[in-house]
């Protein structure tokens, strides 16, 4: 009886003793089970691609308290070369700049676009169209664009931008579900739990995934076009306010004997930087003029290899397919050609523009498309949502309808939304990894419904 009062009096000690035990054990359990992914609470992120698109997904993510890094395999924006080219930034372009914070710092050094100036090269005569947008488009140059958003995004607490970091691939660390950046120095950069690929057409982020790289195919467009740049203005070109359409003669009574093969488009650079100029052709061009036609597409073992630098690799090293021509050669040819063919053009145009001009490769575009026989939807994201791709590694396109660069920012803004509102469902304050995973799931399946078509009509329309 002793014994068993003495139990009862120490029956609450032993039921406590007891419970505390059986809270260490379930504990264990969880941890055991749990995935080490899930200990990461909170999101760490790689974005691959320090351009527009890149820049402006970081400001976005670290306005919602989320920590990325950027890295940029170009040290300065001037690297990009050829991409130094006037843009257009339409509607969706200047929406995702303002989400962003960003407009008014762009609009600043941009020119407003208003109106398209239509030039007759024969008489020098223009008429003036106005654009059918509700408000004006803005020009800027790729370099200035990126100044604008990298000044912003590199002020703020979230975001790490790293130059010169070329990667090379991404990998997987199974055990601990995390990933892998490879630099192209041989340095590894672990513990991303996402990944963002803004790298461009030949993305390295994407062949990385093979569900997301059988899905590219790179489709190859009649026409290519011929890059000039100038520090001075033509006379009679001065006004800021549209894009100049130089038009070859179509009627068949016009003294010059060149087919209507090209036209050539003239756009200011931002802060008195001069004028580019873009000789769009169509292949119907090389029938009188063979040395014009563009170096051949990369064969498919080598797409990449050099990631952006392959379309811009012909600017150091070729200008014209015969070998033992010179720069020279190919200014003293193409002067040729804009003085038989806009005699009024040529008059006014320094010699200097013709110097420097390159011709790029054919252009082309990203077609994502579904595995045959499978009844999955395209997809820019992996299936574990671990990855997401913007831009032209998701939807390179086209520049005949200049939405390429608007598209990149809206696919930014599209990327995020994703993320606010699966938090604003699960009523989060803070991003968590299963919710950022979520959200890169549903921006992989939405987008392309909503970019794919913009593609497709560019694609028609350089194919005219």
């Amino acid at each position: 009886s002793d014994t068993a009062m003495q139990l009862n009096n120490n029956l609450p000690l032993l039921l406590s003793l007891s419970f505390g035990f059986l809270i260490i054990q379930f504990s264990l359990a969880f941890t055991i089970r749990t995935s080490p992914q899930q200990h990461v609470q909170h999101p760490s992120v790689m974005i691959i691609g320090g351009g527009p698109g890149g820049l402006l997904v970081s400001i976005l993510l670290n306005n919602i308290g989320i920590d990325t890094t950027i890295l940029e395999e170009a040290r300065e924006p001037d690297e990009w070369s050829s991409k130094s080219y006037a843009m257009t930034l339409n509607e969706r372009g200047k929406a995702a700049l303002d989400r962003a914070g960003c407009l008014e710092s762009v609009m600043r050094v941009g020119n407003e676009k208003v109106c398209s100036y239509f030039v007759d090269g024969i008489t020098g005569g223009i008429k003036t169209i106005p654009r059918k947008e509700s408000t004006p488009s803005l020009g800027v140059s790729r370099p200035l664009l990126v100044e604008c958003i990298e000044t912003i995004a590199t002020d703020l607490p979230h975001v790490t931008l790293r130059k010169g970091a070329g990667i090379s691939s991404i990998t997987e660390d199974k055990e601990k579900r995390l990933l892998q950046v490879h630099l192209q120095d041989g340095t590894v950069i672990p513990g991303a739990t996402h990944v963002i690929g803004a790298d461009g057409k030949w993305s390295k982020v994407r062949q990385s995934f093979p569900s997301l790289n059988s899905q590219a195919n790179l489709v190859s467009c009649t026409g290519f076009g011929v890059l000039m740049f100038g520090e001075t203005i033509p006379e009679g070109f001065e006004k800021k306010d549209g894009t100049y359409i130089i038009f070859p003669p179509a009627d068949e009574e016009s003294q010059s004997s060149t087919p209507p093969g090209f036209y050539v488009i003239a756009s200011h650079l931002p802060n008195n930087g001069g004028m580019s100029l873009a000789m769009v052709c169509t292949d119907s061009i090389g029938e009188k003029y063979p040395w014009l036609q563009p170096e051949a597409d990369p064969k498919p073992k080598d797409l990449g290899t050099f990631g952006w630098k392959d379309e811009t690799s012909l600017e150091k090293e070729k200008s014209i397919v015969d070998a033992h021509s010179t720069n020279e050669d190919l200014a003293n040819k193409l002067e040729g050609i804009f003085q038989e063919t806009f005699p009024a053009f040529h008059a006014v145009l320094d010699k200097r523009f013709y110097q420097n001009a390159r011709i790029n490769r054919r252009a082309s575009w990203l077609q994502m498309s579904a595995a045959e026989g499978t009844k999955k939807d395209v997809s820019y994201s992996t299936e574990e949502g671990n990855v997401a791709l913007i831009g032209d590694a998701a939807h390179a396109m086209t520049a005949s309808m200049g939405e390429g660069g608007n598209c990149a920012m809206e696919s930014a803004v599209k990327l995020v939304d994703a993320v606010i509102s699966i938090m604003k469902e699960k009523g989060e304050t803070d991003c968590t990894v299963n919710t950022m995973n979520e959200a890169f799931m549903d921006y992989g399946v939405s987008r392309p419904k909503e970019v794919q078509p913009v593609q497709e009509m560019s694609a028609a329309r350089n194919n005219k």
